[in-house]
């Protein structure tokens, strides 16, 4: 079977392999590209670091690099200190600038290796980054399968996600190549640049991060033939969401960096089972966890997944809690334990438990014990700037999807009698009930169906993360949100419908603002408004 790179060197020069915008590259402007790459390869010792967002400049760069038989170092990112961290100098990455598009139309050179060795990164035990290396033939392996089972039905590849992640590496770039289809250059960050470019000559690549921030009101000209998901869980909400924007739910794709793919489903009811793909063996250990074997490993070896796993007669499988501590946020394999190890080295910190939040999407968590500067810090700068500080001082350590969006400061970290932390406890510690607690309330009326409440917007309110972190404001409907947190303590009443009518926003609320919230209710709303001062600053009803 022709693989990648003879498939790109013997692709007619005219042929279009990838799109940027409107404008095609070809086959022989990525073999020119690749040709004059080769001297900048040369002048680099040892294996290749290849790092661009541009799927074009990544193929002639691995092109560039099989001519001299070296290894290619996929690096997920190029922050400084990660980059330390697998052994590789910024000045030797081969990037977007080291491989700027070659004006000429063709190019002839030699490939000394048509199976080089690639090298991924994931999240070890340890925490640190743990190298998976892959024959670019395994890769063609699994790729030859997505053509036979989607390959009738595959359009123009539009994506999400990054090459330089095995998902996309096969899903951007060794499908639509080695399948003679073609697809857009760079990724998309934006579900907004993708308006008007998804129809049904389309093929969509991207992740549960991406389908879980889909917009209102994005315009299809008509759905995508195919829409992959891959990364982490998408969840049955997010799945039925995208069901209503595409008119058909998302193909979920489960696998790793280390087994390839393992199986796939599309989530038409909650908790949908998940199918092997072709030739992917899976079992249970003792312990429940799940087996693979799979033509995408280096040998048949049975590999051990940190997911529990349940067997059913079919075939199928439903995975079951983890047996590890290594978590998916927003697509990305992140260890709790280089977290803890990472946030405990800052002066602050005594000691941390990191976590993920179900009802809050599985955004990271901590939970800080802290040591006397940080008490000191805490008192001085109160919790909602400590934590912003301690983000911005992990900066260097951790990427943004290692970094808790939500933390709470303790004297110690909870524990049972033997000594060992409970999940439970610890969940509870970010529980709903908790979101009242940093407002010091003063009930300035309250009969059975009205009240006054007047408080100061503590910086550390749980909904001014993340809205926005630099210049915080109380989202509108955290103004909703509050408004039932209050009802459901003064009348213990909650409406039984959230809907939101007669809605305005005047001005926007920020931390340290000194507001007066008027309430009131019947037997099936309940009504707010919000006041700085003599400011009307907003109102509305929830409940029908």
């Amino acid at each position: 079977m022709i693989g990648l790179i003879d498939t790109l060197l013997r692709a007619d020069a005219n042929a279009v392999l990838f799109k940027r915008g409107e404008q095609a590259v070809t086959a022989g402007q990525i073999r020119a590209t690749a040709a004059g790459a080769v001297q900048r390869v040369k002048a680099r010792e040892g294996d290749v670091v290849l790092h661009t967002i541009s799927a074009a400049r990544f193929v002639a760069g691995l092109l560039a690099a099989a001519s001299l038989s070296r290894r290619i170092i996929l690096p997920a990112h190029t922050q400084a200190a990660y980059l330390a961290d697998i052994g590789a100098a910024p000045e030797h990455v081969l990037n977007g600038e080291a491989l700027a598009f070659a004006h000429d139309d063709d190019a002839r050179f030699e490939i000394a290796e048509r199976n080089p060795t690639l090298v991924f990164f994931t999240s070890g035990s340890t925490g640190a980054p743990k190298p998976v290396e892959k024959k670019l033939s395994q890769l063609e392996t699994e790729a030859r399968a997505l053509i036979k089972l989607w390959g009738r039905d595959a359009g123009f590849v539009l994506s999400t996600v990054s090459h330089q992640h095995i998902y996309g590496l096969l899903y951007r770039i060794l499908w639509p190549a080695l399948s003679g289809g073609a697809s857009s250059d760079e990724a998309a960050t934006y579900w907004e640049e993708l308006e008007n470019k998804l129809d049904a000559t389309t093929t969509l690549i991207t992740s549960p991060a991406h389908l879980s921030r889909l917009p209102p009101n994005l315009h299809l000209s008509d759905a995508p033939k195919l829409i992959f998901s891959s990364g982490q869980l998408l969840t049955f909400s997010d799945a039925e969401a995208s069901a209503r924007a595409f008119g058909r739910a998302p193909i979920e794709v489960l696998g790793s960096t280390e087994t390839g793919g393992i199986g796939w489903r599309r989530q038409e009811s909650a908790d949908a089972p998940w199918t092997p793909f072709e030739n992917v063996r899976v079992s249970a250990d003792a312990d429940g966890a799940l087996e693979v074997r799979s033509p995408y490993l280096p040998n048949d070896a049975p590999h051990l997944t940190g997911d529990g796993v349940a067997l059913l007669p079919d075939g199928a499988f439903r995975l079951q809690p983890r047996r590890d501590r290594v978590v998916k946020i927003d697509g990305k394999r992140v260890s709790l334990r280089r977290v803890e190890e990472k946030l405990v080295s800052l002066p602050e910190i005594k000691a941390v438990a990191a976590l993920t939040l179900p009802e809050r999407k599985h955004a990271l968590a901590a939970i800080v014990a802290l040591s006397d500067a940080g008490r000191t810090a805490l008192n001085a700068r109160g919790a909602f700037r400590l934590s912003r500080d301690l983000r911005r001082a992990s900066a260097a350590e951790l990427e943004p999807a290692e970094r808790p969006k939500h933390w709470r400061f303790v004297d110690a970290i909870p524990v049972d009698s033997q000594g060992k932390r409970v999940l439970s406890t610890l969940l509870a510690m970010f529980s709903t009930e908790d979101v009242l607690a940093p407002l010091a309330v003063a009930v300035r009326m309250q009969t059975n169906t009205e009240a006054e409440l007047a408080f100061r917007l503590a910086p550390e309110l749980a909904f001014f993360r993340g809205h926005f972190p630099e210049h915080p404001i109380l989202p509108g409907v955290a103004q909703a949100h509050l408004a039932v947190l209050f009802s459901e303590r003064l009348w213990n009443f909650r409406p039984e419908h959230a809907d939101l009518s007669r809605v305005k926003f005047r001005r926007i609320l920020k931390p340290l603002d000194d507001v007066v919230l008027k309430l009131s209710r019947d037997e099936k709303r309940v009504r707010f408004s919000y006041h700085l001062g003599d400011i009307d600053v907003s109102q509305g009803e929830i409940g029908r």
